[in-house]
């Protein structure tokens, strides 16, 4: 549907960004220095800064659609068919076409289980499988098939904490509202100082310490973005607010601030981006959102340019992978994704009663 905002191209600049942040090390390896990391004070530089634009963005139209949705599972059938037909076919082709860059042979290929582990556990967000049977081994980012989809499963984490928000109705309540942001500013801010002086137990595994770094990095600006959806009649979204943010967070440069000065400056500047009334712009959206799909494709076509041209620079990267990312993604776009969420509406009235129905029964079986 057409929409009058500039959101979809928000959406794929920053998927781009993720693109030319990727070409560094799969160009020149792991250590690789990240474009604009210094002066940005991330890990990661730019592409950690587009994700972060991805999560405020996700926040806000998330936090809408749970409040609009008919109901829990309406609301879950639009998540689920906007993230896993795409995904799927991302994880089949890259599996698929991933013996062309194997150093096994097509028969030792296809007879490792590895190859068909790859889609079930890439489509459990959780125990994804980040690398293919001799996939990759002699590029400068060895065996990393696809180092983009990590940051799927914290989206949908943040997905579940708006839908029981939603669902136990806190979100709909201005009392509750308010409680809810004031107590994951007090958990974020208790957990960051935790991390910064060394609170952490010494029993604590990597794995959770990694996963409490991840949380922290990536929920706050997914929450500024609810935020900034529950509260948008009362925020001034104009180029004077966008300035001023810009100036105190350079000011708030090497402090410990810096990073939420970033956030809602980044946050304020999104908006008042993506709201404007720019008509040159508006065709855009009738293309198709390619934002998703340019995300979960960029990574393994960047690996096969860097397979296929040996030594090759990250401007190199960039040049040949971008067409054929935005190529194969505008494919996935009108031929998976979009006709996927097209099916929103018609799987929703067909199942809806079946479980009205179903819980009707559960009632009156142990009422009997």
């Amino acid at each position: 549907m057409h929409r009058d905002n500039n959101f979809n191209l928000i959406r794929t600049v920053a998927a781009l960004a993720v693109l030319v942040a990727h070409a560094y090390p799969i160009a020149w390896g792991p250590h690789a220095p990240k474009p604009l990391e210094g002066p940005l004070e991330l890990r990661g530089g730019l592409g950690t800064f587009a994700v972060i634009v991805f999560f405020i963005v996700s926040g806000y139209f998330i936090t809408q659609s749970a409040l609009r949705a008919k109901g829990t599972f309406d609301f879950w059938t639009a998540r689920f068919l906007r993230i896993y037909p795409g995904l799927f076919v991302s994880l089949f082709l890259t599996a698929l076409l991933g013996v062309g860059a194997s150093t096994l042979s097509i028969g030792d290929y296809f007879s490792s289980r590895q190859t068909y582990t790859y889609v079930p556990f890439g489509l459990t967000l959780v125990s994804i499988q980040y690398s293919l049977p001799g996939v990759f081994e002699s590029t400068p980012f060895p065996q990393a098939v696809n180092g983009s989809l990590w940051t799927l499963f914290y989206e949908v984490l943040c997905y579940v904490m708006v839908s029981a928000l939603a669902t136990t109705g806190l979100l709909q309540h201005k009392t509750g509202r308010v409680a809810f942001f004031a107590i994951f500013f007090l958990l974020y801010l208790g957990a960051k100082v935790a991390l910064s002086v060394g609170m952490i137990p010494t029993w604590t595994s990597r794995s959770a310490v990694n996963f409490l770094v991840h949380l922290l990095d990536l929920t706050p600006p997914f929450v500024i973005g609810m935020l900034f959806y529950l509260y948008r009649d009362r925020l001034p979204l104009n180029i004077a607010i966008c300035a001023l943010f810009a100036l105190f967070t350079t000011m708030a440069s090497d402090t410990i601030i810096f990073r939420e000065m970033l956030l809602l400056t980044t946050a304020f500047c999104v908006f008042y981006l993506g709201f404007r009334s720019l008509q040159v712009l508006h065709p855009f959206n009738r293309l198709g959102d390619y934002s998703y799909g340019i995300y979960i494709y960029a990574f393994p076509i960047e690996q096969l340019v860097a397979h296929f041209f040996r030594d090759v620079s990250p401007v190199g990267i960039m040049m040949i992978a971008t067409p054929i990312t935005v190529a194969v993604s505008a494919a996935s776009w009108h031929t998976i994704e979009g006709p996927a969420l097209s099916l929103r509406a018609k799987i929703a009235s067909n199942l809806s009663p079946r479980l009205l129905d179903a819980s009707t029964a559960i009632v009156k079986s142990e009422l009997e």
